[in-house]
């Protein structure tokens, strides 16, 4: 497999911070802590995106990161336990990405749509995503399997309270869970096996984004319209 180019993590310097006036403060050991933490899992992101699981090693990530090769057991006990973590918090800085861009929608394919965007957006920008996540069920099996499930928990609410509200009358409660793998399965796939490759990504992305509003608008949410007619004939 092709390495995926990466921009180089800027590690900030670990000991210190810039407050709100300008000046430079000494970090707390807890706030060094999470700031450590944070520049490890992000360096490690982004060395498996470029080398894979198998060769991302410690010592590759620590560089990355800024830090010195024994920090890194100060906050993990093997790399093992660092892709155990590193996939679903990931998922999760992508669940949050995605809130803000979904955030204040009108209804249900008013948000679908907004996600469908936001993910492609944050892909693009996180080129190291894909293979993170496409290894992952035989490099971090345990890891991969939280974050499926984190994903489909978020799906499934949102598909859920739609479904209360009447918007998706043609699914029965049962079906949800497998149209929620059905949308998730969408935005993997048309960005990684369609847009990524295009020799114009701005082109791919705007005719994807049209396709799967058209899919959402008139796919989903077609037997409705049909009810509706037949009530009245």
């Amino acid at each position: 497999m092709a390495r995926t180019k990466t921009a180089l993590t800027r590690p900030a310097n670990p000991a210190s911070s810039r407050a709100p006036d300008g000046r430079i403060r000494k970090l707390t050991r807890a706030e060094k802590s999470v700031r450590n933490r944070q520049a490890i899992y992000d360096a490690a992101a982004e060395i498996v995106g470029e080398y894979g699981y198998a060769e991302a090693s410690i010592s590759r990530i620590m560089e990355r990161a800024g830090l010195g090769h024994g920090t890194f057991y100060a906050y993990f006990g093997s790399r093992d336990e660092l892709f155990d973590d590193l996939l679903p918090m990931k998922g999760r800085e992508v669940l949050e990405f995605l809130h803000t861009r979904v955030k204040g929608a009108s209804g249900f394919v008013d948000m679908e749509i907004r996600g469908f965007v936001g993910f492609l957006e944050y892909a693009r920008q996180h080129p190291w995503f894909f293979r993170l996540l496409h290894e992952a069920p035989v490099a971090a099996p345990a890891a991969y399997r939280k974050h499926i499930d984190n994903i489909l928990a978020r799906f499934r609410r949102a598909l859920m309270r739609s479904w209360h509200q009447g918007e998706l009358p043609q699914y029965k409660e049962s079906e949800l869970d497998t149209l929620a793998y059905l949308l998730i399965s969408a935005r993997d796939y048309v960005f990684s096996q369609q847009v990524a490759r295009s020799q114009n990504i701005d082109a791919a992305l705007s005719e994807a984004v049209e396709t799967y509003r058209k899919f959402i608008s008139h796919g989903l949410m077609e037997a409705k319209t049909d009810r509706s007619s037949g009530a009245e004939d």
